[in-house]
């Protein structure tokens, strides 16, 4: 058993050392092919961190070749171990990043999809700070897709939420602030936003 695992751990060592050569010489599929080797060697040996990291390089790499959907998802898959390790501000900033590479692939509904998610996600925790600016995300992304957000009002509610929270605490200062969050949402949904 102690053998199959030192055989696993060198082999992913491999897969990751000539990755890097080949990304160095710019041979992008065949190291995005070996970055997908070290994540599948790191995932069946349950070694979870390491498994996102290497699904993180192959949607890295997918970006720097313009290859959007599928760093989208290999940025998608890298969320899912993150989320299953429990460590759910890198799962936030992995489903981000999934985000962005759906928003640069044109695919704006898969994107504001993969925002309300993470809404939803911090919504559930009480952070609605971080909820009310992806729900602003993806109002932001509904608007570049030319859809209408005059009865998006999810943003709403949770900086309504967000509001409460600091007012309950004695935060007057970002009490307020959320309640100014609200009026610039609604200008937006109005259309009648202007940048100062």
């Amino acid at each position: 058993m102690e053998e199959e695992k030192k055989d696993a751990y060198l082999k992913a060592r491999s897969y990751e050392r000539e990755a890097r050569e080949e990304e160095k010489q710019g041979n992008y599929e065949v190291a995005i092919g070996l970055w997908k080797r070290y994540a599948k060697v790191k995932e069946n040996k349950g070694s979870y961190f390491l498994c996102i990291y290497g699904y993180f390089n192959v949607a890295r790499i997918y970006d720097k070749t313009q290859q959007w959907r599928d760093a989208a998802e290999y940025f998608g898959a890298a969320s899912t171990f993150a989320e299953k390790i429990g460590e759910f501000s890198v799962w936030a900033l992995l489903m981000s990043l999934s985000c962005q590479m759906y928003e640069k692939e044109g695919d704006y509904e898969a994107c504001k999809k993969a925002y309300e998610t993470i809404g939803n996600f911090f919504y559930t925790i009480d952070n609605f700070f971080e909820a009310a600016d992806a729900y602003e995300h993806a109002a932001e992304i509904m608007l570049l897709s030319g859809k209408d957000i005059s009865d998006y009002e999810v943003p709403v509610k949770a900086w309504e939420k967000n509001y409460e929270y600091w007012k309950e605490r004695g935060e007057v200062d970002d009490a307020e602030w959320s309640l100014n969050r609200i009026t610039a949402y609604r200008s937006i949904q109005n259309g009648t936003f202007t940048r100062k």
